[in-house]
Formats: structure tokens, C-alpha cells, sequence
């Protein structure tokens, strides 16, 4: 099995597809914004808050490149990390990417019990951050998954016959 990536805005179910989809493949699930919150023992929130974005997205690389060399793994990153063009040449070269897309009411309505806990939601509109991203998420990726009015199952499933899995 090939590594996979989800990349995608805020709310998309990256954490959710990532650990469900992990679990049917029978191996190991990592996420970005949780090996920053272990490495720093601080709050993804607290990042931003204490060291701004910059640091953030610094940390967000570091992630990548801690993991490069890892295989047969589900990996789900965080909404930014395709900012960085070296990041989503890393990610293309660990395994395919997969971009779980959404539209904007369908990201609100995930996201409806969780602003709190993202810090860019405090400072910014998510159809704004979505219309800055979605070029960059489409380029980045093997392909898209439509994750709207779509069970995680559904997605997963989606996921695997894609993937020939």
C-alpha cells in the first residue's frame, strides 16, 4: 500500500476519514496538527496565539519532513499545509494525495461546534480562506473526493476503490 495524504480546508474530516480509513487498511494514522501539539506540548490555538502563523507553518513543515520517510501510513494534514509549494512537493512525493473537497456550507456545518479551536476562523471568513486555497488544493492532489452531504463510510469507501484497495 502506497501512503496516503488528505489535504483539505478546516472541516473537511481529514482527522475522521484519516483514522477510519487507516483502520480498514490495517496500518498506522498520523496527523499533522497532533505530532505539533505533542512536539511543542502546546495547543495548535496556543501556537498561533503565542508565536503567530509563521511559526505554525515553520512547525507544519518540520512535520512533514519528521514523517518523509515513513510508508504504508494515512496522513492527515492540516488545512495550510499546501502554502508551502515545498510542502506539497513532499507530500507528492511520499504518496498519492487525496483532496477531501467541500463546499462552504457544507465546511460550516462540520465546523458549526469547533471556531473555537481554530485560530484562523477567529481573523478570517472560511469562504475567503476556501477561495484563496482551492487552486492550490486541486493542484496538489491525485485527485478529489466531494465530501459534501457524504457519510465518513461513504468517503472511505470512495477512498479505497479509488485506490484500487
Amino acid at each position: 500500500m502506497e501512503t496516503i495524504l488528505l489535504i483539505g480546508m478546516m472541516g473537511s474530516g481529514k482527522t475522521s476519514v484519516g483514522k477510519l480509513l487507516a483502520e480498514h487498511l490495517k496500518c498506522d494514522h498520523l496527523d499533522t496538527d497532533h505530532l505539533i501539539e505533542t512536539s511543542q506540548n502546546l495547543s495548535i490555538t496556543q501556537i498561533f496565539e503565542m508565536f503567530g502563523e509563521a511559526k505554525f507553518r515553520e512547525l507544519e513543515k518540520n512535520s512533514i519532513e519528521a514523517i518523509a520517510n515513513q510508508t504504508n501510513i494515512v496522513v492527515s494534514t492540516g488545512g495550510g499545509i499546501i502554502l508551502n509549494p515545498l510542502n506539497t512537493k513532499r507530500l507528492r512525493e511520499m504518496g498519492t494525495v487525496i483532496y477531501l473537497k467541500g463546499s462552504v456550507d457544507q465546511l460550516k456545518r462540520n465546523l458549526s461546534n469547533a471556531t473555537n479551536n481554530r485560530p484562523l476562523l477567529k481573523t478570517q471568513d472560511l469562504a475567503m480562506i476556501l477561495k484563496k486555497r482551492s487552486d492550490l488544493y486541486e493542484q496538489a492532489a491525485h485527485f478529489s473526493v466531494c465530501i459534501n452531504d457524504r457519510s465518513i463510510e461513504s468517503i472511505v469507501f470512495e477512498i479505497l476503490k479509488r485506490q484500487g484497495l
